[in-house]
């Protein structure tokens, strides 16, 4: 078992460019302090320089290191590609071992919208859309976990109003956000 009654790990996954980095970022800052973020790209290709390969170590240290932050009084948002095929049996585990609240959701979007999205990020000069064609899995959607289906048609602040409300935070609603109702 893993964390406690009260912890919450929000999983974010999908293909590059479709929202996951910029939902987490704005997540964790409406969440506030105690919410750790943890992402795929820093720790395999950041911290391990690694290839994303089935069985490569970088599954085992994700895992590792939403278990210990969850494990240590945080809640916990997992965000990256993390392919159905490499990463499901990681995330099923983690899921049915994670004794809190534990919501997924995967940003189905096409690939000529994630092209949109990529290059207005500063990730756009590295990674190239041959590349980003190389890596995109149309609807990759994990089974066993009920795993929320993100479309295009939901907005950022959409998407931030839906999981706050999914992890069961009362929210305050001003211009174009949604933020939890402290107290």
């Amino acid at each position: 078992m893993t964390g406690s009654p009260s912890s919450r790990l929000v999983v974010l996954r999908g293909n590059s460019g479709s929202g996951k980095s910029t939902t987490a970022r704005v997540l964790r800052e409406r969440l506030g302090r105690g919410t750790a973020w943890v992402e795929q790209d820093q720790i395999r290709r950041v911290l391990l320089w690694e290839k994303d390969l089935p069985g490569a170590v970088n599954i085992g240290l994700i895992d590792a290191n939403v278990r210990y932050a969850l494990d240590h009084g945080y809640d916990v948002i997992l965000e990256g590609i993390m392919d159905a095929g490499r990463y499901g049996d990681m995330l099923r585990k983690l899921t049915v071992d994670h004794q809190g609240l534990t919501r997924h959701y995967y940003f189905d979007l096409p690939f000529e919208e994630t092209v949109v999205r990529h290059v207005t990020r500063p990730l756009a000069h590295t990674v190239s859309v041959d590349l980003m064609r190389s890596w995109y899995q149309a609807h990759d959607v994990l089974d066993g976990v009920g795993e929320v289906v993100i479309g295009v048609e939901s907005t950022l602040e959409e998407t931030i109003a839906r999981i706050l409300s999914d992890l069961g935070e009362r929210l305050v609603v001003f211009g174009d956000g949604a933020v939890p109702l402290e107290g």
